[in-house]
C-alpha cells in the first residue's frame, strides 16, 4: 500500500524508467520492493535484453517460443538424469553380486549371510530400491549399504524377519554411524543414518560384519 524510499520527486515523470528488482518479505503483512530508475532502470533492461539473446542462441530458437524451449530442456534434462539413476543402479546391483546368495560380497557370519556394499551417487530412493534387490538376493540375512553422495554418506541397513529376534537392523546402524562422523536408528528390521566423512565408509563397512558377529554371541 506504501511505496517510500525516502527519496520525494515534484512528478512522476522524473522518475523516468522504474524496475523492480526484488520483492521480498521482512516481517508478518510487511514486504519490502526494490526498485532501479532513469538511467540505472535503462541499463538494467539492456542487460536483459543481452541475456535473452543469449538464450535465444543458446537454445536455437525464437523469442516467443523460449518458455516452450526451456520446459523441453527442463523435461529432457529430468528424463536423462532419472536414466542415470537407473543405470547407477544396475551398475550398483550388479556389483554387488549376481547370483542368488548375492555375489562375493556376502560372508557367513556363524551360519548367517551378511553383505555389506559400498556404492557411489544414489539418491535416498535408488538406496531403498537397492537394498530391496540385494534383500531378494540374499533371502535370509543382513544387507548394509553405505552411499557416498556430495561429500555425504547415507546408510541402510536391512534385516530379514527371521533373524530380527537376535539381530537389529537399529542397534547395527548405531555402531557403525558414528564412523562415518554421524548417527542412525530405526526398526529392527530396517535402519537408516549418515554421516560426514565419506573417506571412512570403507572403514564402516568393514566394521559391520564384526557388529552382526557380536550379536550372534
Amino acid at each position: 500500500k506504501e511505496l517510500c524510499g525516502g527519496t520525494h520527486v515534484r512528478a512522476t515523470g522524473d522518475i523516468g524508467s522504474f524496475k523492480i528488482t526484488a520483492d521480498e518479505a521482512i516481517a508478518s503483512g510487511v514486504r519490502r520492493i526494490r526498485a532501479i530508475t532513469g538511467f540505472d532502470a535503462f541499463e538494467r533492461f539492456r542487460a536483459d535484453e543481452i541475456l535473452i539473446d543469449r538464450s535465444l542462441n543458446a537454445l536455437n530458437t525464437q523469442r516467443d517460443q523460449l518458455p516452450n524451449a526451456i520446459e523441453k530442456l527442463q523435461e529432457e534434462l529430468k528424463q536423462a538424469r532419472k536414466e542415470a539413476s537407473e543405470l547407477k543402479l544396475k551398475i550398483a546391483s550388479g556389483a554387488a553380486g549376481g547370483s542368488s546368495n548375492g555375489g562375493d560380497d556376502v560372508k557367513d557370519i556363524k551360519g548367517t549371510k551378511v553383505l555389506a556394499k559400498s556404492v557411489d551417487d544414489l539418491d535416498k530412493g535408488g538406496m531403498r530400491h537397492l537394498s530391496d534387490t540385494l534383500m531378494a538376493k540374499v533371502k535370509s540375512g543382513v544387507v548394509i549399504i553405505g552411499n557416498r553422495n556430495d561429500g555425504k554418506v547415507s546408510i541402510i541397513v536391512r534385516v530379514s524377519d527371521d533373524l530380527t529376534d537376535k539381530i537389529k537392523a537399529g542397534n547395527i546402524i548405531r555402531e557403525i554411524a558414528p564412523i562415518v562422523g554421524g548417527r542412525g536408528g530405526g526398526k529392527p528390521d530396517m535402519a537408516e543414518g549418515g554421516g560426514t566423512e565419506p573417506e571412512k565408509l570403507s572403514e564402516a563397512m568393514d566394521a559391520s560384519y564384526g557388529v552382526v558377529e557380536k550379536m550372534l554371541d
